[in-house]
């Protein structure tokens, strides 16, 4: 369709001109008016054919480059493309002017046609720069294509929590981590707080940041989201804007999420689920650590911090027992364990 379109204006300008040459030319200008549009018909529609379907692979080469191009750098691309076009044309208009005859226009289209590509490519490579000087940030406006196929958004407590670092040298993490700037203030406030515990997650925090930036792509989001208070909210509402999911341990902040159709990587979830499955009638070696709610019961603990409950492990307290698994419950904080003690 774009073919023949192209063609048929070619058609008719050629018509047109072949009407007006083949009128002046003969001196009968009723004949030489027809023959003349007759052949620039003719010559218009080889012509318009050839010329349409290089305009259309031109068009299509335009749309692929605006394609890949983020949408901030087209953007920023064509306002410098018409500022720069413009000032380029106002300064050379006098050069047309100056030059004899009609030369200096050629000239001045061609200027401004540098401009406008000059323009074009200097603001569009430095468009986070420009729109940065006005107040602006790039990295909401283009999702995670900015930072590649996927990504996911980083709370407070995964951070805060040493198996992050773990997971992602493994190579099981392997998208773009994003860290809210509210977030990264969050985690500072952390380093420098008067509790040592606290001061010590903070700072380990900030040092896992800066071992993960070796291993993945890490970026701070400027996104402040100044409409909502709460820390959580600020991120739920913005992984719900930027269709990412969220990595925590916050198992109340997941809730949330989830209700609001947000996807979350809970690393304690994960953890649980890395676990070596222990199944009923398999043998494990235990230290009862503690006797357990009902009478002659004796708790311990595998390497995993598994619970395990010994139904007659009372009188084992504070030694290693071999216990026989005979069955396994999923509570809300994790794995547990039921046995008896093993036969000698």
């Amino acid at each position: 369709m774009f073919v023949e379109i192209t063609r048929l204006f070619i058609v008719l300008a050629a018509t047109a001109a072949g009407f007006a040459i083949g009128r002046g030319s003969t001196e009968d200008p009723g004949t030489g008016a027809i023959v003349g549009a007759v052949l620039g018909a003719l010559i218009g529609y080889v012509i318009g054919g050839a010329v349409g379907r290089l305009l259309k692979r031109a068009v299509k080469s335009v749309e692929d480059e605006v394609r890949r191009a983020p949408p901030a750098e087209v953007l920023v691309g064509t306002l410098g493309a018409a500022v720069a076009g413009f000032v380029v044309a106002l300064l050379s208009v006098p050069l047309a002017v100056l030059l004899p005859g009609n030369w200096g226009w050629p000239l001045v289209a061609t200027f401004v046609w540098l401009g406008v590509y000059a323009g074009y490519v200097v603001a569009g490579h430095k468009s986070e720069e420009l729109l940065a000087l006005a107040g602006m940030s790039t990295r909401p406006l283009v999702r995670a294509s900015r930072f590649g196929q996927g990504g996911a958004i980083l709370d407070t407590s995964a951070i805060a929590d040493g198996r992050l670092l773990g997971i992602a040298t493994s190579g099981f993490l392997r998208d773009d981590l994003l860290v809210p700037h509210f977030v990264l203030d969050e985690v500072q406030a952390m380093a420098d707080a008067q509790d040592i515990t606290r001061r010590r997650r903070g700072r380990a925090g900030l040092e896992t940041l800066e071992a993960l930036r070796n291993e993945l792509s890490v970026h701070i989001l400027d996104e402040e989201l100044p409409e909502v208070a709460d820390v959580d909210a600020k991120l739920v509402a913005l992984a719900k804007r930027l269709d990412l999911p969220l990595v925590t341990v916050d198992a109340a902040l997941q809730s949330v999420a989830q209700l609001q159709g947000v996807a979350c990587m809970n690393l304690n979830r994960l953890a649980d689920h890395m676990k070596p499955t222990v199944v009923a009638g398999e043998t494990v070696r235990v230290t009862l650590s503690k006797t357990g709610r009902e009478d002659g019961q004796g708790v311990g603990f595998l390497a995993d911090g598994t619970m395990v409950v010994v139904t007659d492990g009372a009188a084992r307290v504070g030694s290693e027992a071999d216990v026989k698994i005979t069955g396994t419950t999923q509570t809300s904080g994790g794995r547990m364990l039921f046995g008896i003690l093993a036969p000698e």
